[in-house]
């Protein structure tokens, strides 16, 4: 295969390539390789026969997809992994020209020129270049930009999606190889460039009226407006307050022991029963206790309970972080190393699932007739006649099957020995959902009944009983119900519901006990996670699966929300970019746009729309909004002051909220003459300033004031509660070891530049010691450890010096005497030499003494106390 898009740049010069979109093929989305295929590739593999011409090089992402490769493959093919993207848009500046058509200027990135020259070295040895690369909009990329480093080789270059490694998953592959999608690639560079535009556009804009540091996303912003949203949502929600009765009740025919049922009050005189104060609970239950009861109707149903279609890239975020509280992120990273293969005893580097980045629940036939002969052989009475079908979103992208299993009979339980625990609890997920997605639905008795009152009071109970299993046959038959501490997001998480003992219509039951009337209030709607806030991402269009891992690590990283009890609550500084940027750019933060611009990139990759206008269409609107926002519609935090009611509490003067280059604060209002500032913390009653812990005990030695505990960028520090007026500051929290300078014996030499006295001190990198009369005289020198060099005709001693690497031990005569030791000496002959000394010597967390010499391999045993140096 050939890529029919020319980049500019010759093979063997690794440079800058302007991308552009006019020569993207706009009458099909890739070509068959025809002739130039191979034939006989699975036999090929198998044999790992090689031609005198060279063997097959495949390029992959991954060095661990690599290992999984060349196990299967064996010695007839070369693999290499580019190790993620080889080239992409300069890091210093925008990338996209914005007026020539939004071309991309791409460039080897930084640390791959290496990874690159052993691809193209490989490559030319090679009678042909199979490109693996994940199947995926980002993968195509990769391929694209490797093919136009080698195209100047004139060797065949082919396209083959892997999408489960596997030797069967591998065979297809190659049987099977194509071209670039050059759609694809053009989706991928539409979303680079409305990423970048918007990304190197906003962030200096936020820079310059809000602080530094801080960030803009196409996608992200508009995820941190759904959070601030929500939260004003829950701080506009209003209490209601009401009252629900339950009454216990048996039938007064049946002399059996447990036929009471509960039922719940439904109606009060014919009329839904709507209680709202205890009063009105009250009189209810003034006019229950005067009624007599009788079963009014019975009615039985059967229903049915669906399996879920087998994951997809969404479901598998949301159900690892509803079951297991995983991030996202967390879960992709499993899922990533479950793809890309684990060792198996006996069978090496294996691939237990297939390509984990997928939108569609569509099964290969093949997957579908796996899942029913292991679902024939264990669960009989769950095979339907066929196999179910599920049908994909409208829009979707439907180029894999959905995740499932590449083996079905490696069960979670045969694995269990060999993954460890985050890993099993992701396959589980996978397995679980794809045998269950093929089996039968669960069965069930609904009966529901209602009690009516001679008053027209009517209270209604439902039951049900288990017919049939099903699919929960593979969790458990006694696990229809989800399962306690399930999140109220969880997929069929259903109320709990007992069977109903035999009735009969017109036969008069009794009370059983008093009745339970309970006070309730409604709920606002509850605040964001992870698994919920994934699945209004979805189902509003915004963003793509692939990329809402990336999202709910941002919006974190960038202090915009913080996660409290797995909760996402909206910081004040989010809440403060989110208001500015919703009046400077509301189509960049309507989530109709943003859900609509990912429709365009989907259009560019099936070819409907070409890359340009899928860029314009977003820029010109955006431009617009960005030349109102620079020339003043974006309110400059910086040179605004809010008045607030805080009290300074230096000079009493009412303080002013004021930002600067870590966020929010307080200061005096009587400044410059009073300089008083203070953080700004978040209470229940709103903003109010950071009461600085005082620390036990500890005054400051200038002025005999209180020493509060400050932060700073180093950390915590103790400092005067007088401040500005004191500024004193000291180290917090102490060392664990005494800090107070200590004397050394008389025989250490004196200070060589003033004659004072040393003392030992400890500093970033230990003890060490220092002139007294510190901070006039700054002499420093190592700490001695009495130890003197071996090597004959040297005077010198092993003192402490510090590397690139860390401390180590070498010579005083440095660099007469280039003697070294990476552990500490240890005043203690070696039994076995004789050497004057031994070393510290550290692996796995423990401690050990060693010989220095080269010959000697003596090594004290474990746990034996290292000495004491002199």
């Amino acid at each position: 295969m050939t890529v029919t898009k020319k980049p500019a740049g010759k093979a063997g010069k690794a440079g800058k390539t302007k991308s552009s979109p006019k020569t993207s093929p706009s009458s099909a989305k890739s070509r068959p390789a025809g002739a130039a295929s191979k034939k006989g590739k699975a036999e090929e593999m198998t044999s790992g026969e090689d031609s005198s011409r060279g063997g097959t090089l495949i390029v992959v992402e991954s060095p661990t997809k690599a290992r999984t490769l060349t196990r299967i493959l064996g010695p007839g093919y070369k693999v290499k992994a580019s190790v993620g993207h080889l080239k992409d848009l300069p890091a210093s500046r925008i990338g996209v020209d914005l007026e020539n058509g939004y071309e991309l200027e791409f460039e080897v990135s930084k640390g791959k020129k290496n990874v690159l020259d052993e691809i193209r070295q490989a490559a030319r040895g090679a009678r042909e270049i199979y490109l693996a690369s994940d199947p995926d909009r980002e993968g195509e990329a990769i391929a694209y930009h490797i093919a136009s480093e080698l195209e100047g080789l004139k060797k065949p270059i082919r396209r083959v999606l892997v999408h489960e490694l596997t030797p069967r998953g591998i065979a297809q592959a190659l049987e099977h190889p194509g071209e670039i999608d050059l759609h694809k690639v053009d989706a991928q560079k539409a979303r680079r460039a409305l990423d970048r535009i918007v990304g190197y556009s906003l962030s200096p804009l936020l820079w310059d009226r809000v602080r530094r540091g801080l960030s803009a996303g196409r996608v992200q912003s508009v995820a941190v407006r759904l959070v601030c949203d929500r939260e004003n949502e829950i701080n506009a929600f209003v209490a209601v307050e009401y009252w629900t009765i339950l009454q216990s009740f048996h039938p007064l025919s049946s002399g059996r022991v447990g036929d009471h049922f509960e039922a719940k009050l439904d109606r009060i005189a014919g009329k839904k029963a709507e209680i709202g104060t205890q009063e009105e609970a009250d009189a209810v239950l003034r006019r229950l206790a005067e009624e007599t009861f009788k079963i009014g109707s019975l009615a039985a149903d059967e229903k049915k309970r669906q399996p879920s279609p087998p994951l997809t890239t969404s479901r598998l975020q949301q159900d690892g972080a509803r079951r297991f509280r995983f991030p996202a992120k967390k879960t992709m990273q499993l899922a990533q190393k479950l793809y890309e293969g684990i060792e198996l005893p006996g069978q090496g580097q294996t691939g237990l699932i297939t390509y984990m980045r997928t939108d569609s629940v569509r099964l290969a036939p093949e997957a579908q007739e796996m899942a029913r002969d292991y679902i024939r052989r264990n669960y009989p009475n769950g095979l339907p006649p066929k196999s179910p079908a599920y049908r994909n979103k409208k829009g979707i992208q439907d180029a894999h099957e959905a995740i499932r299993p590449t083996d079905v009979s490696r069960t979670p339980a045969s694995l269990a020995s060999v993954l460890d625990r985050d890993l099993l609890r992701v396959y589980q997920l996978v397995w679980q959902s794809f045998v269950e997605s093929q089996m039968l639905p669960a069965r069930y008795l609904q009966t529901t009944v209602t009690v009516e009152g001679d008053r027209e009071d009517t209270f209604r109970a439902t039951g049900r009983r288990m017919l049939d299993p099903g699919f929960l046959a593979v969790r458990g038959e006694g696990q229809s119900k989800a399962k306690k501490g399930d999140e109220e997001e969880s997929e069929g998480a259903e109320e709990e519901e007992s069977e109903l003992p035999l009735l009969h219509e017109g036969e008069g039951v009794a009370i059983s006990g008093p009745p339970d009337a309970s006070q309730h209030f409604t709920q606002p709607p509850p605040r964001f996670n992870e698994a919920s806030l994934i699945r209004e991402l979805e189902e509003k269009g915004i963003g793509r699966p692939s990329t809402y891992a990336t999202i709910m690590t941002t919006i974190i990283d960038r202090e915009y929300v913080e996660k409290r009890e797995n909760r996402f609550y909206p910081t004040e500084l989010g809440q403060t970019v989110n208001r500015l940027l919703v009046d400077s750019f509301p189509d960049l933060l309507n989530v109709a746009f943003t859900a609509r611009m990912e429709e365009e990139l989907d259009a560019v990759e099936e070819g409907d729309k070409v890359y340009r206008d899928a860029v314009d269409d977003f820029y010109r609107p955006f431009s617009a909004e960005l030349g109102r926002a620079k020339g003043g519609g974006m309110t400059n935090l910086k040179a605004k002051s809010e008045p607030t009611e805080i009290p300074c509490p230096v000079c009493q003067t009412l303080m002013v909220k004021k930002w600067g280059r870590h966020g929010a604060y307080l200061a005096c209002g009587n400044y410059p003459e009073c300089k008083t500032t203070r953080n700004i913390v978040q209470t229940e009653s709103g903003l109010a300033p950071e009461v600085l812990p005082e620390a036990p005990g500890e005054v400051c030695a200038t002025c005999g004031k209180a020493m509060v505990v400050r932060k700073g960028r180093f950390g915590t520090f103790l400092a005067c509660s007088d401040y500005p007026a004191c500024k004193t500051t000291r180290p917090w929290p102490p060392k664990e070891k005494d800090e107070t300078p200590v004397p050394l014996p008389a025989d250490i030499p004196p200070c060589p530049a003033c004659g004072g006295s040393m003392v030992v001190k400890t500093g970033r990198f230990g003890r060490f010691l220092s002139c007294a009369n510190y901070p006039k005289c700054k002499t420093t020198r190592p700490l001695p450890t009495g130890i003197h060099c071996t090597r004959p005709g040297c005077d010198g001693e092993i003192l402490p010096r510090r590397g690139k690497r860390g401390i180590f031990y070498g010579c005083s005569r440095y660099p007469e005497c280039d003697r070294t030791y990476p552990g500490r000496p240890v005043a203690r002959a070696c039994p076995s030499c004789g050497h004057a000394f031994l070393v510290e010597k550290k692996s796995a967390g423990k401690t050990s003494l060693a010989c220095p010499e080269k010959d000697c391999e003596y090594e004290a045993p474990e746990g034996e106390e290292p000495g004491i140096t002199a």
